[in-house]
C-alpha cells in the first residue's frame, strides 16, 4: 500500500477499515442450490437483470480505482456464477494492470471450467480460485442442487485448478441432516491434495432458503467429528480472516471453518459487496444497497462518488450476526438481499 492510500484509509463506526470488495458480475447461475437460489423461486419466470442493467467491465474498473484510494487491497469476483459472464479474464487483467489490485480471486461452482479457461485465468492475473462443492453423494447433491450437478466435471475442474494454480479452496455449506454425513467423505477424498477444504455454517442470507437454526451444523460439531479420526494442527489466521484454519496432521490438506452463526466475525469485517447492477452493500445480511451506478451513469464526477462512498463507509455500523443472539429485543431484518444477488 502506498503512502497516499494509507493516508486516505477510512474506518466505520466500529473502527473497521475498508480493504476487501466482493464484486458480483452477474446474478445468473446455472445451478439452483437450495441455500442460495432455490428452484421453486428462481424458476423460468424469475426476472434476472437485463444486460443494460449490469455494470460494464469499464464501470467496474472505474469504481475499483476510486475505492482503491480508500484502502481497497483485495477483490473477489462472484455471481451468480461469474463464468457465465463473457471474457471475465479481460476484467481480471484490467483489475491487476489498470486498477493495480494486488489480489484478485474468484469463487465459482466449477462446472464451466476447462483447462483452456483455467490457463487463461491464470495468465491474465487471477491469484487464486475457490470452488463450491457441497457433497460427493448424488443423493445429497440432488437435494441441495437438482440442476446441472455434474460431480465428475467439478471434481476434474478441482484437479485441473490444482495443476495450474498449485492449490484450490473448496467451499462446503453444511446443512444438518442434508449433507453433514458427507463431511468425512469430503475430507478423505481431498486429504492427499493441496486443498483448503472450508466448512461453512448454513446461514440465513436472503429470504428464499427457509432457514431455521435447527438446520445449522456448527463448526464445533464438524471439528469434533474430524478429531475422532485425525489430529488437527492450528494455523495462524490473518486478523481479518473470516475463517479459522487448521492442518490435518501428517497430510497436505488444510481445513477451514466459517462460523457466521456460532462464532460471528463482525468485529473484524473489512469487506463490502458490489452487486452486478452497481449497488454497494455494507453487510452480507443487508436489506438496502447504496446506488453507486447512479454516479457512474450521471453527470457526476469521481469526486462525487468518492464522497458518496466515504459517507457510506464512515456511517457503517453493521454487526448483524454478532448482535442477533446477544441483544435483547433484537429485530430480525426483513427483505434481506439474496445471496445470489451479492455473491455471498
Amino acid at each position: 500500500m502506498n503512502a497516499s492510500t494509507a493516508n486516505n484509509m477510512i474506518t466505520d463506526k466500529l473502527l473497521r477499515n475498508f480493504k476487501y470488495l466482493r464484486i458480483s458480475i452477474t446474478d445468473k447461475c446455472n445451478y439452483r442450490c437450495s441455500y442460495c437460489m432455490p428452484k421453486d423461486i428462481f424458476d423460468k419466470d424469475h426476472q434476472f437483470l437485463r444486460k443494460n442493467e449490469l455494470l460494464s467491465y469499464e464501470e467496474i474498473i472505474e469504481v475499483v480505482k476510486i475505492l482503491k484510494d480508500y484502502g481497497l487491497e483485495k477483490i473477489r469476483l462472484t455471481g451468480g456464477e461469474p463464468l457465465l459472464r463473457k471474457n471475465i479474464e479481460l476484467l481480471i487483467r484490467a483489475l491487476k494492470e489498470e486498477a493495480l489490485i494486488s489480489e484478485v480471486t474468484m469463487t465459482t461452482n466449477g462446472s464451466l471450467l476447462d483447462m483452456n479457461k483455467i490457463n487463461k485465468l491464470k495468465e491474465y492475473g487471477l491469484n487464486s480460485m475457490t470452488i463450491s462443492l457441497d457433497s460427493l453423494s448424488k443423493n445429497s447433491t440432488n437435494t441441495i442442487n437438482p440442476i446441472n450437478n455434474d460431480l465428475k466435471k467439478v471434481l476434474q475442474s478441482i484437479d485441473n485448478v490444482i495443476d495450474i494454480f498449485g492449490t484450490v479452496k473448496i467451499n462446503m455449506v453444511v446443512i444438518k441432516s442434508i449433507n453433514d454425513d458427507e463431511i468425512m467423505r469430503m475430507l478423505k477424498n481431498f486429504i492427499h491434495k493441496e486443498v483448503e477444504l472450508r466448512f461453512i455454517e448454513y446461514m440465513d442470507v436472503g429470504e428464499s432458503n427457509n432457514w431455521v437454526s435447527e438446520n445449522v451444523f456448527t463448526s464445533q460439531d464438524t471439528i469434533n467429528l474430524i478429531k475422532q479420526e485425525y489430529g488437527l494442527i492450528k494455523i495462524e489466521d490473518r486478523n481479518d480472516s473470516t475463517s479459522e484454519s487448521w492442518q490435518i496432521d501428517g497430510y497436505p490438506l488444510k481445513i477451514g471453518f466459517i462460523s457466521s452463526i456460532s462464532k460471528p466475525f463482525c468485529n473484524t469485517c473489512n469487506r463490502g459487496r458490489l452487486s452486478a447492477d452497481g449497488k454497494f452493500y455494507t453487510c452480507l445480511f443487508s436489506d438496502y444497497g447504496h446506488n453507486i451506478s447512479h454516479y457512474l451513469r450521471s453527470s457526476s464526477n469521481n469526486e462525487d462518488l468518492k464522497k458518496f462512498f466515504k459517507n457510506i463507509w464512515t456511517q457503517r455500523d453493521d454487526q448483524y450476526s454478532q448482535i442477533r443472539f446477544t441483544r435483547k429485543n433484537f429485530k430480525r431484518k426483513k427483505n434481506k438481499v439474496e445471496m445470489s444477488y451479492i455473491g455471498g
